[in-house]
């Protein structure tokens, strides 16, 4: 009877996991049917730029290497970067096409991350409808972002409440801005982010089972290893949440040192890829600008109006009912003290570091402290769960430039401890209000993730990604150049002219208004990034990040095409920067240098676009 029970929860678990990859899938099965004839859609309208790095890696292991380098620069470096993810769709790709092995590891990785959020949440007992209700609010959770949404993730333009404003500080929240941080807009945007977060639940999982079986230990060592590899920041956030739960269970007297071995030999997992990440950045000055970037966590008030209604069911679960031990009590004030202590320190922080080392140190300290005395006997995983929530809010200030990725699934403790918050209100009461008001919460908590939906189809209806100067629909003729420069031997090093936004208007452009939050297919489409993710070219100005020193670059490279030159002086500017291959465009918007045209024999000519390959 309890196997025929247990098999028919797991038909449930696969028939949902299921359903949601299908809804997750609509956007792009939607774009593959809106694509122009002979042309390419990319694959995602979200930080597009983004999206064509990850097809330069695969674009790399689909030619048959295995070692990456970055192909958005020109500067001298090593290839050493590997990542197993991206490898693996590479070689997918060489029967798909990039765009849709990119979709394919997206869905896998979905469908897998929501049964695995099933087997998790089954160990906190709750009834199986219980369970695929605790798991859609994990799915589909979000914040209040929905109040103030932006297609265009910058700081607030539209004519929103004031006050609200005000209390923002004129920014986005965290689920109009950061998906990474959320499951449903990682599944419509980004396939690394759901293996990520398979990984996580994986690891925690083997964590848990640890403490019965020491078979847990080899694959929670492998998910370890491939977490290292491919998304390095998570396994730090991974190492300061099982502080928390080290600590609590250490309090409790519930540590068997078979059990700390155990999860040490988990641990291990990351070091031969650690020790490899660290060779590879002593060792490549590239990939030690790209480190260097800043991406600073956003601002507290984003965080937790992005969060609040999980965050606020959540804190009834954090709620001590015994009334013996007065500790815990304490424990919950000192926490919510703590986040007005940071909604009010939020008020100074405008850029850089939130929390310096001495305040962030503080800070985990006492977040450590409070997680301890929250914790329950014989209840790990909830003392898990509660470890992620109170340390993963002080984690995304971890006084780093990687902070901000530190955010990787925040949602997920939080809904799970909303979804145990709203039971305990619900207790006692009538099943029809019960349904109604987890429906209602539901329905709340999900909105900004059909906002994340109906924004990927409002973006590919105006074929412009949220970068503003990337189009997602690539032209017939764009897609027949790429794939001309795409067939050339050897290195190859190409030069566009670079990506130029189009705003909407509410009239015509000389005597009207922008209209705020709203952009046209770009003036001109940034091929540049296109060319390294889908030719595996190297680009001059390819992305903000990778490029190092991309602000500088992209002026040289737009100066390269706005100042008429002789053919000379075009010449020896194109062969100073190593390039091969330029993309000339006749569309009504052709560049001033007119000496592009002439430098150089062409591999292609379409209708609105060339390709010459440089004298």
């Amino acid at each position: 009877m309890v196997a025929a029970k247990a098999k028919n929860s797991r038909t449930d678990w696969l028939q949902l996991a299921f359903f949601v990859v299908v809804v997750a899938a609509l956007p792009f099965l939607i774009a593959l049917r809106a694509t122009p004839a002979g042309g390419l859609y990319l694959g995602s309208t979200v930080s597009t730029d983004d999206h064509l790095v990850y097809a330069a890696w695969m674009h790399q292991a689909k030619s048959g290497h295995f070692f990456f380098d970055n192909r958005f620069t020109t500067a001298t470096q090593p290839a050493l970067t590997v990542h197993i993810y991206f490898w693996v769709l590479g070689l997918v790709a060489k029967v798909t096409g990039i765009p849709i092995a990119s979709t394919i590891g997206r869905l896998v990785f979905s469908f897998l991350f929501v049964f695995q959020l099933c087997r998790f949440v089954e160990r906190f007992g709750w009834s199986a409808r219980k369970l695929l209700v605790c798991v859609v609010l994990v799915v589909l959770g979000g914040g209040f972002g929905f109040l103030v949404w932006h297609n265009f993730k910058g700081e607030i333009t539209l004519n929103v409440n004031g006050a609200l404003n005000s209390i923002l500080l004129g920014r986005l929240p965290m689920d109009v801005k950061q998906p990474e941080a959320f499951i449903f807009p990682s599944m419509l945007n980004n396939g690394l982010f759901m293996v990520s977060m398979w990984l996580i639940l994986v690891i925690f999982g083997a964590v848990l089972d640890a403490k019965d079986s020491s078979r847990a230990v080899v694959p929670g060592m492998l998910a370890m290893a491939v977490l290292m590899n491919i998304h390095s920041y998570d396994v730090l956030l991974v190492a300061i949440i099982l502080s928390g739960l080290l600590a609590a269970q250490l309090w409790l007297k519930d540590v068997d040192p078979k059990w700390v071995m155990r999860v040490g030999a988990i641990a291990a997992g990351a070091i031969v890829p650690a020790l490899w990440f660290v060779y590879v950045l002593k060792s490549d000055p590239v990939f030690q600008a790209r480190a260097a970037t800043e991406t600073y966590s956003l601002n507290f008030r984003s965080v937790l109006f992005g969060l609040l209604p999980l965050v606020l069911l959540g804190l009834r679960s954090l709620w001590p009912d015994s009334t013996e031990d007065q500790r815990p009590r304490y424990a919950f004030y000192g926490f919510v003290a703590g986040l007005v202590v940071f909604v009010v320190a939020a008020a100074g922080h405008s850029k850089g570091y939130f929390l310096g080392w001495p305040a962030w140190i503080f800070a985990f300290t006492a977040g450590v402290a409070i997680v301890v005395f929250l914790a329950r006997p014989g209840q790990i995983v909830r003392n898990l769960i509660v470890s992620w929530a109170v340390l993963g809010l002080i984690a995304i200030y971890f006084p780093q430039l990687f902070q901000r990725k530190l955010a990787e699934g925040i949602v997920i403790p939080w809904a799970i401890l909303a979804f145990d918050g709203l039971t305990q209100l619900l207790k006692g009461r009538e099943l029809s209000l019960k349904r109604l008001v987890y429906t209602a919460a539901v329905l709340v908590c999900a909105e900004s993730s059909v906002r994340w939906f109906q924004e990927d189809l409002a973006l590919q209806r105006a074929n412009v990604s949220t970068t503003t100067v990337h189009a997602p629909f690539m032209s017939a003729d764009e897609y027949a150049a790429i794939q001309a420069i795409d067939s050339q031997p050897g290195r190859k090093v190409v030069v566009a002219m670079p990506g130029l936004p189009a705003a909407a208007y509410d009239g015509p452009e000389s005597d009207a208004a922008a209209i705020a939050d709203s952009y046209l297919t770009p003036t001109m489409n940034d091929l540049n990034p296109v060319a390294s993710g889908l030719a595996g070219a190297y680009s001059i100005a390819g992305h903000w990040s990778e490029t190092p020193n991309y602000s500088d670059r992209r002026k040289e490279v737009l100066r390269l095409f706005i100042r008429p030159l002789s053919k000379v002086d075009t010449l020896k500017a194109l062969h100073d920067l190593g390039v091969t291959h330029v993309i000339v465009r006749s569309d009504g918007f052709a560049q001033k240098n007119a000496s592009l045209y002439d430098v150089g024999k062409p591999i292609y000519q379409g209708k609105t676009i060339s390709v010459i390959k440089v004298d």
